[in-house]
C-alpha cells in the first residue's frame, strides 16, 4: 500500500493528461495535495508560514451546499470540486491558521466551475471566526461569526452582477480543468469578491470590487532553484495585484503567486493520495513528504 501510495509523489513533475481526462484524473478516488513555502504580511511584518491546497471532488446537496454522507441519484447531488487552502504562519508568540474552502460545481451550472460555496475559519490565540457564504443564482447569502464585538454574528446578502468573480474561486478556475478559462494575451473585466480572508485581515463589510483578469503567454518561472514552464494570471483586486503562475501541462497546478502587499508563495511538494485514510502515528510521513512541520 505505502509503495502505491508513494507513486502519488512528485516535486514539480505534471501527469501526462488532458483536460478532456477530467474524470479519469479526478475521479480516481484520491484528492491532490500540494504544499507551499508561504510569506504573509500581518501586523505590518512578513511572516514566514507554509500552506497547503487541496483538491478534491465530492458530491454535496443541491440545496445546502453541504457534503453528502452517502451516494444518492443525479438529481439529489451536486458533483463538485472543493478546495480546501490552509495557512499557517506566527505573529511572535502566538499563531495564525486559516482555512478557506471552495466548493464548484463541476457541471450543470452555466459554465463549467459554477461557485456555490466558500467558507473561511480562522483560529489564533484572541479568538476564532467563521464566515461562509452561499451563491444562489444572481445573489450571495452570507453569515459571519466573530469574536470582535463590532462584527458580531450577522448576516448580509448582496446581488452578483452577471460579470461576476470571486478571488477565491479563481484558484480553481484559473487552473483551466476542463477548458480554457480565458484566451492567451486576453483581458476580462469584472465585479470582484475579495478573498474571505481579506475579509478578516481588513475588518470591513463583504462587498464587491472592480476587478480585472488577464492571462499572459507562456513563460518560465523558477521553482526550488528550476525552470518549470508556466502561464502568468494578474489580477487587479481593488487596489491590490495577485500575479499567480499555473503550470502550463494539465493539470495546471499553481506554481508560484506574489502580492503586491509583498505576500508570496511558492510549490514545494505535490502528492496524489486518500488523506482521509491516513490517520496512523505512521502516517506522518507523508507531512515529511510534504515539507510540513508534524
Amino acid at each position: 500500500m505505502l509503495n502505491l501510495l508513494l507513486l502519488g509523489i512528485s516535486l514539480c513533475g505534471a501527469a501526462s493528461i488532458s483536460a478532456a481526462d477530467f474524470y479519469a484524473y479526478w475521479g480516481d478516488g484520491k484528492a491532490e495535495l500540494s504544499s507551499y513555502r508561504v510569506v504573509q504580511p500581518r501586523y505590518g511584518e512578513l511572516r514566514e508560514g507554509y500552506g497547503v491546497m487541496i483538491f478534491v471532488t465530492e458530491d454535496i446537496h443541491p440545496q445546502t451546499y453541504i457534503k453528502l454522507d452517502a451516494p444518492r441519484a443525479n438529481p439529489d447531488r451536486l458533483y463538485a470540486l472543493k478546495l480546501n487552502h490552509v495557512l499557517k504562519f506566527a505573529t511572535g508568540l502566538y499563531d495564525y491558521s486559516v482555512m478557506t474552502s471552495v466548493f464548484s460545481q463541476v457541471q450543470g451550472g452555466a459554465h463549467p466551475f459554477d461557485l456555490r460555496k466558500i467558507s473561511l475559519s480562522a483560529q489564533e490565540w484572541c479568538g476564532h471566526v467563521f464566515d461562509e457564504v452561499l451563491f444562489r443564482g444572481d445573489e450571495a447569502e452570507g453569515r459571519l461569526n466573530s469574536y470582535f464585538e463590532g462584527e458580531g454574528r450577522r448576516d448580509y446578502e448582496f446581488d452578483l452582477p452577471e460579470v461576476f468573480e470571486s478571488e477565491d474561486h479563481l484558484l480553481i478556475r484559473i487552473r483551466e480543468l476542463q477548458r480554457p478559462f480565458m484566451a492567451e494575451g486576453a483581458t476580462r473585466k469584472m465585479a470582484l469578491l475579495p478573498s474571505l480572508w481579506h475579509f478578516r485581515q481588513v475588518h470591513r463589510p463583504h462587498q464587491l470590487v472592480p476587478g480585472e483578469i488577464a492571462k499572459g503567454g507562456v513563460a518560465a518561472v523558477e521553482i526550488g532553484g528550476e525552470l518549470h514552464t508556466a502561464v502568468p494570471w494578474t489580477l487587479e483586486i481593488g487596489a491590490r495585484t495577485r500575479t499567480l503562475w499555473t503550470e502550463r501541462a494539465y493539470p495546471h497546478r499553481i506554481l508560484r503567486w506574489e502580492d503586491s502587499d509583498g505576500g508570496r508563495g511558492e510549490l514545494r511538494r505535490t502528492i496524489r493520495v486518500p488523506y482521509w485514510e491516513l490517520q496512523g502515528n505512521r502516517d506522518a510521513f507523508y507531512r515529511r513528504e510534504l515539507g510540513i512541520p508534524n
